[in-house]
């Protein structure tokens, strides 16, 4: 088992640097952009290759310039060469040297090989609202941008621009406005290439997109229904939190599939949606990874990272610029919520628990995922990791599937070994009952056979009418008694009755009138209790009670109706029996002491949950009492 996760586990870490490593390909490099100039003339546009504008561009701080700016007398002074991908907000040679919040131009010129067709532009991650010139044209516009906040609308969409091709040298401005958000500026890669690979390339990624987040729904419905039906399964339902978050998140990431399917989608939606999700799947993924490995899981801890997760979700209701203010707590809060899944997950793999290695690799690499993700949100590092995100969490689905199916497979394995241990013990039960029949049957024959031969030996020489009834009587005694082959059977009281009678008649032919059977039956004769309850109570009542009272005495038999069922009662006015031995007749431990008594006593407590209630008093007699619930005695 130990092999099989490694195994799994390096499958998956495989995969997800083979991932990781293409993203690193595809977008890193030296920087192409050298003090606002681009030179691609000796590149090579074939095989749908790209080049990233990456570098250093013209910047105007505060200024919506365009190309007729700077072919008036004074041309506008530039206020820097800013990094691209970027944020005018970072830091410059250790300190801002931009505000958070206004309007800036980015100007760049490009010169192409002349047999390029339909050279393009692939913009993404631009806050929040721009403008794309080329050659002193509008080429695209996304939002309202305006230096007035009051006119300024905000929209973040990614583009692929038309450049013209009739040159092969364009000047580039975009012109970018942020007035609510904690970063504005150009703060992805931009791409330069040809427009027909792009539209491709935007295809096939939007394709595998969809797929994944296809994927991850289904699994979180699988989940969840899986919870529905095991409601203490908390796993499945977190798993499923996680999966559907990941899947709605999944919509304003990569190519954006929210706008592709829903154009005219406001920016709002996306920015909560974006807020919501990520201020929440950390949260969830502790709590997942707790469920998991609760041994591991310091609750105190745990709630102190939950806690603050709600004042984040309260924020939702806040306007976007005082949510601005939080963003950088809010990376805090992640990176100790990753911290504390690390911790338990390196104590489960530390005590080898069950799958520690392979969740340890999975959710490493969707950590991962998820800090080159804030990395590149911040300006650290080259590489666009937006769809980085969605391939680490489906490693972690994928990993977390393979866990709950052998978790199902293990469960379905107790579930078959369970049944077979049930019928094992449904046999063993039968056997046991039918041994207690064997012992039961035993008891009554050998001491009860002999007594009763004897008075019919002695009824003989005076009365032999009588005696041929009494031989009558024992062979309808003897044939009731062996028709019981199962202690389970339930008879008539009528039956039980005629059994009691027949038994009473032969044991009077020894005693006489010195016992007597008083009835008092008050129920359907119809009804039905166990097989061998009364007589082996009554034959106890006459062996044990009234046979040893020298002037005999009498055994009654009383049948009431109540409101829970049947009450029996057996009483007799012999001898009595001491309080102490009662207690160990009734009791597991009380062996050859009354075995009758004993034998009924557990066998009531089988069918009914209770069995005999007894009081005795010594001198003065024994009343045995039994209740036979009414589901019973409708069987």
């Amino acid at each position: 088992m130990l092999r099989s996760n490694w195994r799994i586990a390096f499958v998956i870490l495989f995969v997800s640097f083979m991932i990781f490593a293409t993203g690193e390909m595809a977008s890193s490099g030296t920087e192409t952009v050298h003090n606002g100039k681009a030179d691609l003339s000796g590149v090579s546009f074939v095989q749908n290759k790209a080049v990233t504008l990456d570098g250093h561009w013209e910047f105007y701080w505060d200024r919506l310039v365009t190309s007729a700016d700077f072919e008036a007398e004074a041309p506008p002074k530039m206020d820097a060469f800013i990094k691209v991908p970027g944020s005018w907000y970072d830091k410059m040679d250790g300190k801002r040297r931009f505000p958070r919040y206004g309007v800036a131009s980015y100007r760049l010129s490009i010169i192409y090989p002349s047999a390029m067709k339909e050279p393009a532009i692939r913009i993404q991650g631009v806050s929040n609202a721009y403008k794309v010139y080329a050659n002193g044209k509008l080429l695209a516009e996304v939002g309202r941008l305006s230096d007035k906040p009051a006119e300024f609308k905000e929209g973040e969409r990614a583009l692929i621009v038309g450049l013209p091709n009739d040159k092969t040298q364009i000047e580039l401005i975009i012109q970018v406005g942020n007035f609510k958000y904690s970063r504005g500026g150009l703060r992805n890669n931009l791409e330069f290439g040809s427009k027909q690979a792009f539209e491709h390339k935007k295809t096939v990624l939007l394709a595998q997109q969809i797929f994944f987040m296809g994927s991850i729904f289904i699994f979180g419905i699988y989940y969840f229904l899986l919870f529905t039906l095991q409601t203490r399964n908390r796993t499945a339902l977190l798993f499923s939190l996680i999966c559907l978050i990941t899947a709605v998140r999944s919509f304003i990431w990569g190519e954006v599939p929210l706008q592709v399917f829903f154009p005219n989608v406001s920016f709002n939606v996306i920015v909560y949606i974006n807020y919501l999700t990520g201020c929440n799947l950390i949260p969830i993924m502790s709590l997942f990874v707790s469920s998991i490995y609760p041994l591991e899981t310091k609750k105190k801890a745990l709630v102190i990272l939950l806690l603050p997760t709600l004042f984040f979700d309260i924020l939702v209701f806040a306007p976007p610029k005082f949510v601005a203010l939080f963003t950088a707590s809010l990376y805090i809060l992640i990176m100790l919520h990753i911290i504390y899944i690390m911790v338990i997950l390196i104590r489960a793999v530390f005590h080898k628990r069950d799958n520690g290695i392979l969740l340890f690799t999975a959710i490493c690499i969707y950590i991962l995922a998820i800090i080159s993700d804030i990395l590149n949100y911040k300006g650290f590092g080259s590489v666009n990791v937006s769809a980085m995100f969605l391939y680490g969490n489906f490693s972690v689905i994928m990993a977390m599937s393979y866990v709950q199916a052998k978790q199902q497979v293990t469960n379905y394995k107790k579930l078959v070994l369970y049944n077979a241990n049930l019928i094992e013990a449904k046999n063993l039960k039968d056997k046991i009952m039918a041994t207690e029949m064997s012992f039961l049957q035993a008891q009554i024959k050998p001491h009860f056979l002999y007594n009763a031969l004897n008075a019919i030996a002695n009824v003989c020489e005076k009365d032999g009418q009588k005696a041929g009834r009494l031989i009558l009587d024992l062979a309808i005694y003897l044939r009731k008694s062996l028709e019981f082959n199962t202690l389970d059977k339930m008879v008539t009281i009528e039956k039980e009755l005629e059994f009691v009678d027949t038994y009473f008649h032969i044991e009077q032919a020894r005693f006489g009138e010195k016992i007597q059977l008083i009835k008092q039956i008050e129920v359907s004769s119809d009804f039905k209790l166990p097989a061998l309850i009364l007589q082996p109570l009554v034959e106890n009542a006459v062996r044990h009670g009234i046979s040893k009272k020298s002037g005999g005495g009498t055994v009654s038999l009383r049948m009431k109706q109540a409101e829970a069922g049947i009450n029996l009662e057996i009483e007799d006015d012999g001898v009595g029996i001491e309080s102490e031995r009662v207690t160990v007749i009734l009791s597991e431990t009380g062996i050859n002491q009354g075995v009758g008594l004993q034998n009924i006593h557990h066998r009531l407590l089988r069918l009914y949950g209770s069995g005999l209630e007894i009081k005795s008093e010594v001198g003065r007699g024994t009343m045995v009492k039994i209740l036979i619930p009414e589901r019973s005695t409708k069987l």
